[in-house]
């Protein structure tokens, strides 16, 4: 996109308001939403080629969509193994990945493909509406490459390593058996089964020995691992937090990290990754982290009840986990500066 703008020379426009030699209101600068303007972007940016082996992809109706940096045709897939085998691509770039695909894409990872996924899904709808296109998985792979060639940087690595491939589905699994076993721990409560009690047993154990697999594989991102040995935080709530949304301490501002995770004002439909946060703040206090725990305690102190004061722990939290994310110092201890 620089490029096309390099040759482009700016005219400067009369101020809003502003008399023409001819008499009257001036007209203010061309929005970039007009239709010219659009135009013109798609020309450039189709004309612009990526290269590398790079395939975009869309999934839809338990298919995949797929085409090439310099290809016309989408191509259909039944799943990403194939889409890989026959089109073997160093990178595959998508809007976002279903839950469903996690195990598939971790094994294509350590085959050497790189995943990207756009960063804000309203831009795909926003070009969608810019341009004047239906919603259909032909056009959406065809926009997902118009925005790559034009804005690269509103795509992230989907994840930079195998092991946060690994500790993400380890850490989806966790969260599936967790269910599970709140539910059977229901049933054993309310029934005299046997069943039920053996069962909510075996999944007291497997979630168990799930959370130390989880801790040893997380110990090899290095954002874990530094959590661990700076903050003493640990287990499969951070580990889900760090290999799913690691990308976003280390390029989001705080402020723009506290809006991601609804601790600006009061939410009633919170994301998952806002309910382990705060899930984690909550465990800190009832075991008395050394640090977390006098922050709750000096809310507390100053007359907030429990709710808000474990809300100021978590955003805290997440501020230390940014921190520490662009290789900064935190606080040992002690009440917020």
């Amino acid at each position: 996109m620089d490029e096309v703008e390099t040759r482009t020379v700016p005219i400067p426009a009369p101020r809003d308001g502003a008399e023409t030699v001819e008499g009257g209101a001036a007209p203010g600068p061309q929005s970039r939403e007009a239709p010219g303007y659009m135009a013109r972007r798609r020309e450039a940016c189709e004309a612009m080629s990526v290269g590398g082996g790079v395939v975009f992809a869309d999934f839809g109706r338990s298919r995949v969509y797929a085409l090439t940096d310099g290809g016309d045709e989408v191509l259909v897939f039944k799943d990403l193994v194939e889409l890989a085998e026959r089109l073997r691509p160093s990178m595959i770039v998508i809007d976002s990945l279903p839950r469903k695909l996690q195990n598939t894409a971790t094994e294509l990872a350590r085959t050497g493909i790189t995943f990207l996924k756009l960063k804000n899904l309203k831009k795909l709808s926003d070009e969608r509406s810019n341009n004047g296109i239906t919603k259909s998985d032909d056009n959406d792979v065809r926009l997902l490459r118009q925005l790559y060639r034009c804005e690269p940087d509103d795509f992230q690595p989907l994840c930079t390593s195998p092991e946060e491939f690994t500790v993400r589905a380890l850490t989806e699994l966790w969260v599936e058996l967790s269910g599970m076993k709140k539910m059977s721990k229901h049933a054993r409560t309310t029934t005299n089964s046997p069943v039920a009690i053996e069962i909510n047993k075996s999944l007291r154990n497997s979630v168990r020995r799930l959370s130390k697999e989880i801790h040893e594989q997380a110990l090899k991102l290095p954002l874990y691992k530094r959590s661990v040995e700076v903050l003493r935080l640990k287990g499969p709530m951070l580990a889900y937090i760090v290999s799913h949304d690691a990308y976003s301490f280390m390029t989001l501002s705080r402020d723009k990290l506290a809006i991601r995770y609804a601790l600006t004002r009061h939410h009633y439909g919170r994301p998952f990754r806002s309910q382990l946060l705060i899930m984690l703040a909550n465990s800190t206090v009832l075991h008395k982290h050394p640090r977390y725990g006098r922050i709750y305690e000096h809310y507390r102190n100053k007359g907030k009840k429990h709710w808000p004061a474990i809300l100021r722990v978590a955003r805290i939290i997440l501020r230390d986990l940014r921190k520490l994310a662009k290789g900064q110092q935190t606080q040992k201890a002690g009440p917020p500066a």
